[in-house]
């Protein structure tokens, strides 16, 4: 059974009303969560390995949510990020999947989309820790479709190549890409690469 701790979900953004929304929709699903109302309060109060998930916003001030999210790579790669976005940030949380954030929301929030990325992200961390710690863990933990994006990685090839490769979008290449560093926590693409290297992706 997954650790109490693991079902944390930090919630970092400076509207105590968009706080409490989320933390009770997580409640609904039976999941902790752990309310920050700044970069700053999250950084201060952050602990390695308790949250599963954090909904972070892009838009805050003194520091915003990239800025947290670079902050956090650094410490912890592997923990699932979820932007919560407005429609004029959409551009910049797209470019913060291509750093490794698992996803993002647009406000106002659709209850049901956000339920199931939470849910989605909360399980890749727990795949990801049952996993355990051999070298080919994360490559286990990885769906079929992570599995061809990763070869086209290894390989350098560029998201747009694999994408054409594969018959998919570019932005569907990203997303998987983001969950496969998610899942090795690696924080780049050069890393993911470095960390697959001799270790072929599994069938």
């Amino acid at each position: 059974m997954t650790a109490p701790s693991k079902q944390t979900v930090c919630i970092v953004d400076d509207d105590a009303q968009v706080r409490r929304f989320l933390a009770e929709v997580l409640a609904s699903v039976g999941l902790v969560a752990e309310q920050h109302a700044s970069g700053e309060d999250f950084m201060r109060r952050w602990q390695p390995g308790k949250a599963a998930c954090v909904l972070l916003d892009i838009r805050m001030p003194r520091i915003s949510g990239p800025e947290v999210h670079d902050w956090l790579r650094d410490r912890e790669p592997g923990l699932p990020v979820i932007f919560l976005t407005g429609h004029a940030d959409v551009t910049t949380a797209v470019r913060a999947m291509r750093l490794g954030a698992f996803d993002f929301i647009e406000k106002p929030f659709n209850v049901q989309q956000l339920i199931e990325r939470v849910n989605q992200a909360v399980r890749l961390a727990t795949d990801k820790s049952a996993a355990g710690s051999g070298n080919d863990g994360w490559q286990r933990a990885l769906t079929r479709r992570e599995r061809e994006v990763l070869r086209g990685i290894i390989d350098g090839k560029r998201s747009k190549l694999i994408a054409a490769e594969l018959g998919i979008s570019e932005r569907t290449v990203e997303s998987h890409r983001a969950s496969i560093m998610a899942k090795a926590g690696a924080s780049n693409a050069a890393q993911l690469a470095a960390m697959a290297a001799g270790q072929p992706p599994l069938d």
